[in-house]
Parts: structure tokens; C-alpha cells; sequence
């Protein structure tokens, strides 16, 4: 029997909350919503390490970042890493990657190589590359093929181009009888809020937004205005998607081809009174990711409590094609839950991490953090000590932090221990940022130099964010 052929498709900045499947009144994504009906929702999926890059090296390797290497943005890859790509192609696959890409790096710690042509060997292994390092000028960005240094501009907005581009890559592969890996990595919803395709920013120009219920009272104006770019480029990302699954249907790939459609990591959009990224609440953390594979999931939805995490996603996908994993591969093979020979352990959690503070963390003069997300709770720690604990059921805005309560004393000592396990596991050392900058010789990145421009207090226990004063440990 022919293994599947598996088209991977994940955006930027797309947090679970933001679709129509969950329940956001906001969202206009009536073919997404059709294809959940269609597959198995995995919904509990995080990023454990919720930045661009990190997640990236991440889904390319299945190690975790301080492993890689790529723990703070613009880090390059190691190229001669075995890649996804590599243990598809040893597989018998053919292996194509069309979009944003982001490993390359730009080792100056200044951005310059975001612009450049990715050379081949830095292109981990597929056999078909057509993408960039890293653009968000959705309106106007373009794209290399291969080894070819020449400037392709998409033409459109970048995720419906890309998206054309995957069907073309299909129709090809179509004739072949060799089983494929095709990666379609889309830009949006990632900012800037501004630069949808006007037909959609006209559809949200003047509608009503139905906020989350932890996004702060002075925050909520903002929160509006933001949102209605944000799910702007949602909706056109719905017909993005209209777009592959339509070609799959068409030249009859459907029932032979395993679809994954999710994101890597989410963002904040003023809950909890932040912007974006990095933190470990689960507007930043969780996920959207649906598995279509009919032979598998069946044809109708079902709702898997997994916690999957970017390092999984690469040996779960090469055992559901019954493919070896590389021993140099972290994560966890979640393969027999989705298959149902394994039943779901109500005890397993993810590992929450940033090991440097960079950007968001550090214009909010927070420190890096550990912590584990586990079904129902959420617990943190940071190199202060225990930060942040949530009943994830009982409060899921997340605006109740338990932590230190005597009544939950048994409950914080148990996820503490929790995390001390999978900590020593990584061999993770939990040091201060600064460590682990000086050890992989980046403290150049200017990124890791931002100034804090306010220091974060939980909104729903004190006055909000203060005034900086200090020096702040990261």
C-alpha cells in the first residue's frame, strides 16, 4: 500500500481561540469550520516556545530549541541538521517547501540576510524550495526558487500566490508514484494589521469585534482597532485555504493525502494587557491544528485532547507513514493516540519555555520562565520563583492566578514536580538568559538589547503595568 502523501499547512500568528470551530463570533472562516467537520481536532495543541524561529527550527528537526540552537529569532540553522525533509526523502518521499522560512538567520544579530536568496545547502534537504527568509509585507513580497538568486515577486497577496503555488506543485506530483511531503508556510495573520487584501479589511471596517474577556478595560479600544486587521487576514487565509483543498479535491488527492492545517504559536492582541508573542498564556501558546486523513480519522470530526508541541509534530508524522525517526529527534511520537491504540494519559503536559528574553518579553521586563500546560492547568516559574498558576476549566480567560494559595498547595507542588521532570529530561539548566546568549555567542543580537518600556502587573490583581526603574534580570 502506498504510504500518504502529507500537505502541511501552517500560518503565523493564528492563536486556536481566533476560528469559527472554536466559537470566535468574529471569525469568518466558513472553510476551515468545514474542513474540522471533516477532521480530527487536536485541542489541546501548543507551542511550547512561541516565537517564529524557534518553532521553525523546531517543526525542521524535532529537537527543542536550546538543542538546535535557535532559541531567540534571526539564529541560523544548522544545515547539515537531519531535517524533515531528510528523513521523508530517506523514506522514499519527495519533499517541496513553498513560503516564509525564517532559518537562515542573520548571524550580524541585525536582520541583514531577511532580504537575501537562501543558498541551497541551507534549504535542509528539500528537493523543491520556493519561498523567502522572512517578509511581512503580505501585499508585496516575493520569493527564490531552488539555487536561483533571482527575485520572484508573488504578485497578490503572498498566502492566496503561495497557495496557488502548492496546487501547481500537486498537479505535478500528481502523476508521480512516489509518495510526497509538501510544507506551504503562509505569513498572516502576523502584523503588520494593515495589509490584508482590501476586500477583507472592508469586511471588518466598521464591525462590531466581541472581545475576549481578559483583554483590560484601557486596553480594549486598542484591542478593536488590531483585531480588525487580525481577522482581516484570517478570513483571506480562509480562502487560501479554499484554494489547496479545492486543488486536492480536483485532482483527486483527497483520500490519499494526510492534511495538517495549524500555526506556530499564537498571539496576545491586548489579553492580559499584551501585544503579541512569547508568554505563556494561552492566547500566545495555543494552537489551531486539524489532521485530515480519511483512512485514519475517518470522514467525520472528532476531538483529540493532545498536548502536541513543534518537536512532536516530526516523529508523529514519520510514524503515521510508517517511516523511522532520526535518534537525533526530542519530541514525543503522539502517532498511537491519533490512531487510537494509545489511550490519552489525563497526566501528560507540555513544556512552556524561553530560555533568553528578547523583544515582547523584554518591553514588558519580564523574566524568561519554565512551566508545563497540561489539560486542565497551567504553571509557571520564573527565575524569581513560582509566577502563574491557572485552572485552566474552571478559569479559562486565565484571570485567577492561584499561585501560592494554600488551597492549592498539593496542586502547585505536583505540577513543580511535573516540570522539575521534564526540565532534567532536556537537560535544561533553567540559567538566566544571559548564559545561554554568552555560551551560543549571541548577546550581539540587537533583539536581546530591547529596552523595557513598562514592567507587566497581573491587571486583574493590581493597578496594571508600572514605570521601569532598575536594572531587570532576564
Amino acid at each position: 500500500m502506498k504510504r500518504p502523501n502529507i500537505v502541511y499547512i501552517f500560518a503565523d500568528e493564528w492563536r486556536a481561540q481566533a476560528t469559527g470551530y472554536n466559537g470566535d463570533p468574529n471569525c469568518e472562516t466558513p472553510v476551515l469550520d468545514a474542513f474540522a467537520a471533516q477532521s480530527m481536532n487536536l485541542t489541546h495543541a501548543v507551542s511550547g516556545y512561541p516565537v517564529c524561529c524557534p518553532y521553525r527550527a523546531s517543526l525542521l528537526t524535532g529537537q527543542y530549541p536550546l538543542t538546535h540552537g535557535v532559541f531567540i529569532n534571526d539564529v541560523e540553522l544548522d544545515p547539515n541538521c537531519h531535517s524533515i525533509a531528510r528523513a521523508f526523502k530517506d523514506g522514499g518521499y519527495h519533499t517541496a517547501y513553498i513560503g516564509k522560512w525564517h532559518v537562515y538567520g542573520s548571524p550580524e544579530g541585525h536582520y541583514q540576510r531577511r532580504n537575501d536568496p537562501v543558498p541551497r545547502d541551507f534549504q535542509m534537504g528539500f528537493d523543491d524550495w520556493k519561498g523567502f527568509e522572512c517578509s511581512h509585507d503580505h501585499l508585496n513580497s516575493g520569493y527564490y526558487h531552488n539555487d536561483d538568486p533571482t527575485f520572484h515577486p508573488w504578485g497578490d497577496y503572498d498566502a492566496f500566490a503561495q497557495s496557488r503555488a502548492a496546487v501547481d506543485h500537486l498537479r505535478e506530483r500528481s502523476q508521480a508514484t512516489d509518495p510526497f511531503l509538501l510544507m506551504l508556510s503562509w505569513g498572516p495573520p502576523h502584523f503588520p494589521l494593515d495589509n490584508a487584501p482590501e476586500e477583507y479589511l472592508k469586511r471588518y471596517e466598521n464591525r462590531e469585534i466581541v472581545l475576549r474577556e481578559n483583554v483590560p478595560e484601557d486596553r480594549q479600544e486598542r484591542a478593536i482597532r488590531e483585531l480588525r486587521g487580525y481577522y482581516a487576514h484570517i478570513a483571506a487565509l480562509d480562502h487560501a485555504l479554499e484554494i489547496v483543498l479545492d486543488g486536492l479535491r480536483d485532482l483527486g488527492l483527497e483520500e490519499e493525502t494526510m492534511v495538517i492545517v495549524t500555526s506556530d504559536h499564537g498571539e496576545m492582541r491586548q489579553c492580559q494587557g499584551l501585544k503579541t508573542k512569547q508568554f505563556p498564556w494561552d492566547e500566545s501558546i495555543r494552537v489551531p491544528f486539524l489532521l485530515r486523513y480519511p483512512p485514519v480519522t475517518g470522514r467525520g470530526g472528532s476531538e483529540l485532547p493532545i498536548l502536541i508541541d513543534a518537536p512532536d509534530i516530526m516523529p508523529t508524522l514519520l510514524h503515521l507513514c510508517d517511516l523511522p525517526v532520526p535518534e537525533s529527534v526530542e519530541g514525543r511520537d503522539w502517532s498511537p493516540e491519533i490512531r487510537g491504540t494509545r489511550a490519552v494519559d489525563p497526566e501528560d503536559a507540555a513544556l512552556l519555555s524561553i530560555a533568553a528574553g528578547f523583544t515582547e518579553l523584554r518591553f514588558n521586563a519580564m523574566s524568561v520562565y519554565r512551566g508545563v500546560r497540561s489539560r486542565r492547568h497551567t504553571y509557571v516559574r520564573n527565575l524569581h520563583g513560582p509566577w502563574l498558576l491557572y485552572d485552566n476549566e474552571a478559569d479559562p480567560y486565565q484571570k485567577d492566578n492561584l499561585i501560592d494559595r494554600p488551597d492549592h498547595a498539593d496542586l502547585q507542588a505536583k505540577l513543580e514536580n511535573k516540570l522539575q521532570q521534564m526540565l532534567a529530561a532536556r537537560g535544561d539548566e533553567f540559567l538566566p538568559g544571559e548564559a545561554y546568549l554568552e555560551r551560543a555567542g549571541l548577546t550581539h543580537y540587537h533583539e536581546t538589547q530591547s529596552e523595557p518600556q513598562q514592567i507587566w502587573r497581573d491587571p486583574w490583581k493590581s493597578e496594571g503595568p508600572v514605570p521601569v526603574s532598575g536594572r531587570q534580570v532576564y
